[in-house]
């Protein structure tokens, strides 16, 4: 069941909206001010701002609530969800805006005032028939102290496939973006690992196989990585809901555009994560087209397999 309270703004809610800013969003009301007051600042005004709460137990709604009654120029739409994870919080968003363009903003993170604005007119500045070749415009990010989190890209514009950056080891930056909605909604998230961590490269690297990215050097927000975020779960609790890892690692081993010893390793990784979650091994084995080939894999997973049950042992002696 979800439970949708909005308030319109000074926008018309049933006129074209050109952004949805989605916020997923679970027991982070101690942050989320910061998002919502970097959106007040915004020198961009065609937008609004679509919160999915995944289940949480502070006080975020009536927070949000608050913020609904303040003089805002663009909408708040606020919708509760039982806890189910990120990703399903990611799909319902998806299902929900109302712009033509969807921008991620986590809430422990923040924009600079005019982040929607040059990610727009990267957008605006290509011919239509351009844009059919994009899922998205991502820009830089800083950490809170102000260091950039990496390094520049090669060129203030540079266009290219996210897959080709993965297979170089080159991606510089870390970004934020401004994606093309009706490309998301052609590539949900898989809904049947509730409660686990998702890796949301399963989806990036799926669009990047049919869609290139617009990266741009200029800094439009601020990253801070939280304790008890999903970048700082405990190595035990991501092994034991590492479920989906194993699709991923499975997809990218079969991407003949990475290289051989990136496939090699997903393939191992694919054994090493099934064991984790007490998948059956004799059903990947069985899909192998090599036996041999396959046992060799199934075996250095599961030495990795052991090397993370000893690191997950000295985890729990250090508590």
């Amino acid at each position: 069941m979800v439970n949708d309270i909005e308030n319109t703004g000074s926008t018309n809610s049933d006129a074209r909206i050109q952004v949805t800013v989605f916020t997923p969003t679970y027991n982070r009301s101690r942050t989320l001010e910061r998002t919502y007051l970097s959106l007040r600042e915004q020198s961009f005004k065609d937008f609004e701002w679509l919160v999915v709460d995944d289940g949480s137990t502070d006080d975020t709604a009536s927070l949000v609530a608050k913020w609904q009654q303040d003089e805002n120029f663009f909408p708040i739409r606020y919708f509760f969800k039982p806890n189910g994870g990120k990703h399903t919080a990611h799909n319902l968003g998806v299902t929900l805006a109302r712009g033509e363009y969807f921008a991620i903003l986590d809430s422990d993170d923040w924009y600079v005032a005019d982040t929607l604005e040059i990610l727009s007119r990267h957008w605006l500045a290509m011919p239509d028939a351009m844009k059919l070749r994009y899922s998205s415009v991502e820009g830089i990010c800083c950490r809170e102290d102000g260091t950039m989190i990496g390094r520049p890209f090669p060129l203030d514009v540079y266009d290219r496939n996210l897959l080709t950056i993965r297979s170089l080891n080159d991606k510089p930056a870390d970004t934020m973006g401004m994606h093309r909605l009706e490309v998301l909604r052609g590539f949900p998230f898989p809904d049947d690992f509730d409660g686990c961590f998702v890796p949301e490269s399963l989806v990036w690297d799926r669009i990047a196989a049919k869609y290139d990215t617009r990266f741009i050097n200029f800094i439009v927000g601020y990253k801070e990585y939280l304790p008890g975020g999903l970048t700082r779960r405990s190595l035990k609790a991501g092994l034991a809901r590492s479920g989906p890892a194993v699709l991923y690692n499975r997809e990218m081993s079969l991407r003949k555009s990475l290289p051989l010893a990136k496939r090699l390793k997903c393939k191992a990784n694919v054994y090493r994560y099934a064991l984790h979650n007490s998948m059956p091994i004799l059903t990947e084995l069985s899909a192998e087209r090599s036996r041999l080939a396959g046992l060799a894999f199934a075996a250095v997973g599961y030495l990795v397999y052991l090397k993370d049950k000893a690191a997950v042992f000295r985890e729990e002696l250090k508590c």
